[in-house]
């Protein structure tokens, strides 16, 4: 394991920026996956990307990279949009986006992704989660973000 986050420090070490005006990622209690906090992002606002959530986690001396998380996106609709990314060194590659698809988990959808060999040895490795929905009954949700290798 080489970086694991359930939030139950809050939201500490990430990066977090947003659109003018849209609200940031905090740590809440209301509906963890596990534990007692996640991070939610309740953006009320449809400027993409509303607010990000983003960390360093250097994967230099590992290999066979893979990212694993819990998420639950709450009324989503088509105008809305969920991304998680990742940071080769110079661009960002998505790993899931909602598009033009609507979501609304019923509880906490688990993914899990196997990274290109870009993802190996790379001090420059980010992850990043997006959140765009405008309306106040509209969530994004993640708990225990982990990066491993093998």
């Amino acid at each position: 394991e080489i970086f694991f986050d359930g939030f139950e420090s809050g939201i500490s070490g990430w990066i977090l920026t947003k659109a003018t005006g849209a609200n940031y990622w905090v740590a809440s209690t209301t509906n963890p996956y596990q534990g007692s906090y996640y991070a939610q992002c309740q953006p009320m606002s449809t400027t993409e990307p509303a607010s990000i959530m983003e960390k360093t986690i250097s994967t230099s001396g590992y290999s066979n990279i893979k990212v694993n998380y819990y998420r639950r996106l709450v009324g989503l609709d088509i105008a809305d949009e969920f991304k998680a990314k990742w940071f080769d060194g110079s661009a960002w590659q998505v790993l899931e986006q909602t598009g033009s698809n609507s979501a609304n988990d019923a509880a906490y959808v688990y993914e899990e992704f196997t990274l290109p060999i870009s993802a190996d040895n790379n001090p420059n490795f980010k992850l990043r989660f997006e959140c765009t929905a405008g309306a106040v009954s509209e969530f994004c949700r993640i708990d225990n973000v982990k990066v491993t290798s093998n």
